[in-house]
């Protein structure tokens, strides 16, 4: 007997394993008891959950002893399908650069791909802009750094003591004005790309408008 219960909790937990790496919730024996199958379809359709999401609240429920209603649940994840699949939230599913895990019914699905799609031609000309601002930003920094050095050789070279020393600072200094031309070349082309990132993010602007909201 005890065997058989040993058993039984094992093949319980490994329910309750295998609901959580699929991503489905795993169901509580006290939830499974009181289950509203209908209720749960809805939730998991409103989120735009896939359907494999049955099956682990269905793998919990079964290892603690309490059956699923397949049917019902179904049903209530039409419903709740019917409240996710709109066109905002496909836009804003394809603007945070999200794909589209094709769950919508027949009837909503070409109008949520093509919101999606918007969604993610925004996704992408923002994604862009945001690209060579954090590249600004990082040769701006560099660009300081490199003043500092030069500043701070500048400063040791006046205080030489002897000419090797010297020598060394004017070195050290002839890199450094080198690195910061580059970088100076390379903070030019970035700021010209972000005038046209930004061209671009505002004509994507202009053209999709406020269909799906703000953004």
């Amino acid at each position: 007997m005890r065997l058989m219960m040993a058993g039984l909790i094992g093949l319980g937990a490994a329910a309750l394993a295998a609901c959580e790496t699929i991503g489905g919730p795993a169901m509580s024996p006290a939830q499974c008891s009181v289950a509203d199958w209908k209720a749960l379809g809805y939730q998991d359709g409103a989120e735009g959950r896939v359907p494999e999401r049955f099956v682990s609240r269905q793998q919990a429920c079964v290892a603690a002893g309490y059956g699923a209603d397949q049917e019902a649940y179904m049903a209530g994840r039409r419903d709740g399908l019917w409240t996710w699949c709109q066109p905002d939230r496909a836009f804003r599913l394809g603007l945070d650069g999200n794909s589209y895990n094709g769950v919508c019914p027949p009837e909503l699905d070409g109008m949520f791909r093509d919101a999606h799609a918007e969604g993610y031609r925004a996704h992408t000309v923002v994604a862009a802009l945001q690209s060579v601002e954090s590249t600004i930003t990082s040769l701006r920094n560099e660009r300081d750094d490199l003043e500092h050095k030069i500043q701070a050789n500048q400063l040791g070279l006046e205080r030489s003591a002897t000419e090797e020393e010297r020598q060394r600072h004017r070195n050290e200094l002839d890199r450094l004005y080198s690195d910061r031309g580059r970088v100076e070349n390379r903070l030019r082309d970035a700021e010209r790309d972000r005038r046209y990132r930004a061209r671009d993010v505002s004509e994507l602007r202009e053209e999709i408008g406020f269909r799906f909201g703000s953004w």
